[in-house]
């Protein structure tokens, strides 16, 4: 996929997102209908969900650390 969010990052699939990050499509699609990883509705008859990975990256990041720490 070419299309870009504007700053030169492209767009990528909740497959490869699960792929950098160890889980499911499927998964990757729940959590962002739950809000827990930004992406974006492409326009569109089928409206298909892509995400930016330095996006996806730094919630992933932060959230990472959050459970660290708690669990310490």
């Amino acid at each position: 996929m070419s299309q870009d969010d504007g700053q030169g990052e492209r767009y990528i699939t909740a497959r490869e997102v699960g792929e950098r990050v160890g889980l499911s499509p499927e998964t990757i699609l729940r959590y962002y209908r739950e809000g827990r990883i930004p992406g974006r509705r492409l326009p569109g008859q089928i409206r298909p969900v892509r995400f930016v990975w330095s996006e996806v990256q730094a919630v992933w990041d932060c959230d990472r650390q959050l459970e660290l720490g708690d669990a310490a």
